[in-house]
């Protein structure tokens, strides 16, 4: 199934690969339940997971609309958001649900139709059609027979009202614009010498831009008067243009034409000037318009692609899946959504708006090393920009630590968390020292909006005010009145108390105490409070707080947020000794040891305190890597000359490995600690004995010099990263490449599975950091929440389909 979901997602059809992947997530957790007791191999968890991530994080689709029997020519949504109306070369209107649930059809024309216009107060529709007629549909009683305007001669393929909904163009292959009321009355007719392919109004309503099959786009007032003719093309070369729309502001349109190009132009005073040319498309362009903020600009194209573009001609993205000719795109009003029809008989719903991939972004030169700490809830990311950077699980910044004086190569974390050794090209290893929590308490916040203020400062009193009582606070920590919940403990902090139930009080205090503990019992409220220092924010329902040297420290409950202007103490301590740039710094797993590589071409071990203990003598070249085994007995050491060094926590040197004919840049002991893997500039990933048997090599996909490698903490997948941009995942099982997962924008030089398994982080030359979610009970709950509607909408789901997601929470 995962070969599948693939084949159809680097073959553009993302939704559907998001489906069978959600199938195969859905089949392997069966496939778990029915074997719990064996012993599964988890490289194929990983590779589902890592499908179904790409499909989660990359799909833009979100739900297709296939009730149409024929080519579907046009598509818009209501000026409110809520309705989406399409129009099909099979003679019918259709009005969908944002959903996606059809809920009515409208029937009337006796040939295609081409174009739908709703009008501004979104009462009424407009539709062109090839029975050369235009209709105004009630959309209030749309059961009722609409207005049908009759003086065409010829298929109308184009209509619009103005912005203030009172009257409409309608242009024709008869080669007229026609203005009308919208009561159906003709006001006026303008001749012109081509066929109309297109008519919009400029914002203010005044002027009407026409689209014409000679290359040319006119600008007309109510009148009749003809102001304005740009040319698309250039000199002789006259291809149709097939869509002319306004920006916003009407200061500036765009135009899309058979040449294949889009052109924004500005418009001042009547007078159009070509701004830029856009190239892209493989073929002609049939439409293209301005997002609701003018900000960019969608087009769609017979090459059955929708592109979406900066206003300097940048292409943002490229949307496939359409099966032929996307003949129109439109914008929710809101800009979140894009409504795309085609030839191929569908509708489909792209959400503009996915979250994408988490890539951490804040460093401001390359990214040269990723650590997770021991429990996995913070990343640390060394940078070219002289600092490091400490990230939550989700992606939050906590902290920036500055102190080198050039670039940061390598971070690692010691196992009990305290210290963070780091390396530079300053030549210079520092350790950051954290503070200790004391003591933890935990608790959690109430559901209901309260608040606390300062009632009487002067007595020391603090009060809880909500709509049906107030509870007051004394220093000593007595309650003079009833509190509706449970106050678990506060905190003394000077000759005040801090409690808070939904909104923290900025308070800067010097110390604090715990004062006794008192307990509130309450039926209505089934928990109370944190306690935090930091400025008035809004707080989740649960936290942990820390009481620190520095004051209070409170995080929530998955860490996602810290309530403190620091997290970490900027303490450090500089480890001199190396003559060259440090490559690499590794803890051991007793916390006692660091050990640091060098262009020097040694290894150097310090303890926890900074005191030099050893140099290792007897790389030729630099030494680029360096990793404890788990037990903390050995360290492997990588390097440029092509050699891994097996040593002693003392130094001793045990075993070289002659592993590369080219240098290694990335060294790392499997959890079992049994095996070690070596990745180098010869493009392979290696997998070694302790005792420097060749175990395998990996081979296949690895197309550029490998700069990392990271095992999984269950020991059966390694990832790597390298100069092309990629990370891989691959299998210890049988030696295949599971996964190559692909959105840096230049060389990934590190990676860093979290303990738990659930993330890897890659950091890389485009100054990024991604956390890929590898989890797959959270992957399949963001999957089915995204193909919901469809599922539960489409007609043309299959029920094994529609219940396929049953069992899952969508909405987390």
């Amino acid at each position: 199934m995962t070969a599948v979901s693939e084949a159809l997602f680097f073959s553009g059809y993302k939704f559907d690969a998001l489906i069978e992947s959600i199938r195969a997530g859905q089949k392997w957790q069966e496939i778990k339940q029915l074997l719990v007791e064996n012993n599964l191999s988890n490289d194929t968890e990983y590779r589902i997971a890592a499908s179904l991530q790409q499909a989660v994080y990359e799909v833009n689709e979100y739900n297709h609309l296939e009730e149409h029997s024929n080519a579907v020519w046009s598509v818009i949504f209501h000026p409110e958001g809520n309705l989406i109306a399409s129009a099909s070369a099979d003679k019918t209107i259709k009005l969908w649900s944002r959903d996606g649930k059809l809920q009515k059809t409208l029937k009337a024309h006796t040939d295609k139709v081409s174009r739908i216009s709703f009008s501004s107060d979104g009462k009424y529709l407009a539709s062109a059609s090839h029975d050369h007629t235009v209709k105004i549909w009630n959309l209030q009683q749309p059961e009722i027979e609409p207005l049908s305007l009759k003086s065409h001669r010829a298929p109308v393929v184009t209509v619009n009202f103005s912005p203030n909904s009172k009257i409409l163009a309608s242009g024709s292959l008869d080669k007229t614009i026609k203005i009308w009321t919208n009561t159906g009355v003709l006001l006026r007719t303008i001749k012109t010498k081509a066929v109309i392919q297109w008519v919009s109004f400029s914002p203010n309503g005044k002027i009407i831009a026409a689209a014409n099959e000679n290359g040319t786009v006119q600008f007309w007032n109510l009148n009749g008067k003809l102001l304005a003719t740009l040319k698309h093309g250039y000199g002789n070369y006259n291809a149709p243009v097939y869509s002319v729309n306004f920006s916003p502001d009407g200061r500036s349109l765009v135009t899309a034409s058979r040449d294949k190009t889009i052109k924004i132009w500005s418009f001042s005073r009547n007078r159009p000037i070509l701004k830029k040319t856009i190239s892209g498309h493989k073929k002609q362009v049939i439409s293209a318009n301005f997002s609701p903020d003018g900000k960019t600009i969608a087009s769609s194209s017979t090459d059955k692609t929708i592109k979406i573009w900066d206003l300097d001609g940048t292409l943002l993205k490229s949307f496939s899946g359409h099966g032929d000719t996307v003949t129109q795109v439109s914008f929710s009003p809101d800009g979140q959504t894009m409504a795309s029809a085609s030839y191929d008989k569908t509708i489909k719903l792209w959400n503009l708006k996915n979250s994408s991939l988490n890539i951490l972004q804040g460093h401001q030169h390359r990214v040269l090393g990723v650590s997770f700490s021991q429990d996995g809830q913070i990343l640390a990311s060394a940078s070219q920009d002289n600092t490091i950077k400490l990230w939550s699980r989700t992606g939050k910044l906590l902290n920036t630590l500055r102190g080198h004086t050039d670039r940061v190569a390598s971070v690692s974390f010691s196992p009990d968390g305290q210290i963070l050794a780091s390396g530079g090209y300053d030549n210079t290893v520092k350790l950051w020292y954290f503070n200790s929590p004391e003591k933890i308490w935990n608790w959690e916040l109430l559901d209901d909006p309260q608040h606390w203020q300062p009632y009487d400062k002067d007595n020391q009193v603090l009060s809880l005010k909500n709509e049906k009582s107030t509870s007051y606070f004394r220093e000593e920590g007595k309650i003079k009145d009833d509190l509706a919940g449970k106050l678990s403990c506060f905190v003394r902090v000077g000759n005040f108390c801090l409690v808070s139930l939904h909104k923290i009080i900025p308070f800067f205090p010097t110390n604090f105490s715990l004062l006794p503990h008192q307990s509130f019992e309450s039926e209505k409220y089934r928990s109370l409070v944190n306690i935090t220092l930091d400025s008035q924010v809004e707080v989740p329902s649960r936290l942990r707080c820390f009481p620190r040297s520095i004051g209070t420290v409170c995080v929530d409950w998955n860490w996602n947020t810290t309530y403190h202007s620091s997290h970490f103490t900027s303490k450090n301590i500089n480890l001199i000794g190396h003559t060259d740039h440090v490559m690499s710094v590794s803890f051991s797993p007793n916390n006692q040891i660091i050990a640091s590589s060098s262009k020097d071409k040694t290894v150097k071990l310090w303890n926890r305190q900074g005191k030099l203990l050893k140099t290792l003598v007897g790389h030729n070249e630099w030494v680029s890597s360096v990793s404890f085994s788990p037990d903390g007995k050995m360290l492997a050491s990588a390097s440029d000359d092509g050699t891994v060094k097996l040593w002693t926590n003392k130094g001793v040197l045990l075993k070289t490995i002659n592993a590369h004919k080219n240098w290694i840049l990335g060294v790392s002991f499997s959890p079992d600690g049994q095996a070690i893997a070596t990745g180098s500039f010869d493009n392979t990933v290696k997998l070694w004995s302790i005792n420097g048997e060749l175990l395998k090599t990996f081979l296949k996909g690895a197309s550029d010099s490998v700069t990392s490698v990271s095992f999984s903490p269950d020991g059966q997948v390694i990832a790597s990263s390298s100069y092309d941009g990629k990370v891989k995942l691959w299998s210890l099982y049988d030696g295949s490449l599971l996964k190559t997962l692909s959105s840096h924008k230049d060389s990934v030089m590190s990676v860093s599975f979290s303990p738990d398994g659930k993330l890897l982080a890659s950091g890389s030359r485009d100054n990024n950091v991604i956390l890929w979610n590898l989890a797959l009970d959270d992957l399949l709950k963001k999957g089915c929440s995204w193909v919901y509607d469809y599922l539960q909408t489409n007609p043309h789901v299959q029920e094994r389909d529609r219940q396929l997601c049953e069992n899952l929470n969508y909405g987390e």
